[in-house]
């Protein structure tokens, strides 16, 4: 049935001058994240009992009618405690878990920290739990999926809240002049990965294939361009849509990555490189408009003030299951802080 709506925060959640938030020195961001609306992300609350894969199934036909709509939706009550029974769960839903190519790969590529737990689940993140993920959409990297699926386990007793962005918001209150630029132009998404012997974040050999030849064999079947560097690091690249239409509704949809895959995702804000010298040019990802020319420091300064104001703040209950319809609405992670043990999340990613 349908649930009473998202509570607000027990305190604001801060954007603005946030420790280790990307671009958290940016003018334009709001101070804090706007609260939950009434429908947004829309609650249905689980009622009687029913087995794990009894839920998946009433949950798959709530997504299929509803999700398109909504954006986003958020599972309360459900009988998972776990990430095994998360894994039930949404092989119960029945959407198609992996890529299509994912067998050319090891660990599909990320450009982040993630583990496998199970062939339907990894860890939503292992990246530092100060940092926080820029609300975005899965991308390039994991296949485009359809669903980015999220169950939590145990929520972070200080912060860790799931933004939940408006994609529809979004578009409507972007410059059109920087919508047309990248309409016309695309964007050029760049990941870098250093050599296993070299690496203090991610390297090839576990984020995509642990030899040249099957790192060689996924990245020319995915059309990129790449480049092996002097000490065995591996760059690679290829030029996206900023604008799609959406495989369900037809609308013009603002799915891209391009303010999360900027090197400004890192440089300053992420822990492991906050750091790093002005020189430093060796940033996990990195984008640019399709021509390669760089963008504008007031271009991604605007793209993030109106993605971070056309976000909610979703505070996590144990149990939890929140779905995202990837190719319309953002998801994140805001940085957790404090003494008190660090949150446990899962992710899920599906296709149609």
């Amino acid at each position: 049935r349908p649930g009473s709506p998202v509570a607000p925060p027990s305190k604001p959640v801060q954007i603005r001058g946030r420790p280790f938030l990307p671009d958290a020195c940016n003018s334009l961001l709001p101070e804090y994240m706007a609260p939950a609306r009434e429908d947004f992300p829309k609650v249905f609350a689980a009622q009687g009992e029913m087995s794990i894969p009894e839920w998946g199934g009433v949950a798959r036909e709530l997504l299929d009618e509803y999700l398109h709509q909504y954006q986003v939706i958020l599972f309360r009550g459900l009988p998972i405690e776990n990430a095994d029974d998360f894994g039930l769960f949404m092989k119960a839903v029945g959407w198609r878990l992996k890529d299509k190519t994912a067998y050319l790969r090891a660990m599909q590529a990320r450009s982040m920290t993630s583990t496998v737990v199970n062939d339907a689940v990894r860890t939503a993140s292992d990246d530092h739990r100060n940092y926080t993920i820029e609300p975005h959409n899965e991308y390039h990297t994991v296949g485009f999926p359809r669903y980015i699926t999220l169950f939590c386990q145990s929520p972070a007793t200080d912060g860790g809240e799931w933004p939940a962005g408006d994609g529809r918001g979004i578009l409507s209150q972007l410059d059109p002049a920087v919508v047309e630029k990248f309409e016309r132009l695309g964007a050029r998404y760049t990941v870098f990965y250093e050599h296993q012997d070299n690496a203090f974040y991610n390297c090839w050999q576990g984020n995509v294939a642990p030899t040249k030849e099957a790192c060689e064999k996924y990245l020319k079947a995915l059309n990129y361009e790449f480049e092996w560097h002097a000490d065995g690091a591996l760059s690679y690249w290829q030029v996206f849509p900023a604008i799609r239409l959406h495989p369900k509704t037809g609308e013009r949809v603002w799915f891209n990555q391009i303010h999360a895959h900027h090197e400004t995702f890192y440089k300053g804000a992420h822990p492991l490189f906050v750091d790093k010298p002005a020189e430093f040019d060796r940033y996990p990802v990195h984008t640019t408009y399709g021509d390669g020319s760089p963008i504008e420091k007031d271009v991604l300064d605007h793209i993030r003030e109106v993605v971070w104001k056309n976000c909610v703040a979703v505070p996590q209950q144990a149990g939890d299951v929140i779905v995202y319809d990837n190719w319309l609405a953002k998801h994140g992670r805001m940085g957790s802080f404090g003494d008190g043990p660090a949150r446990k999340v899962f992710v899920s990613v599906g296709f149609d």
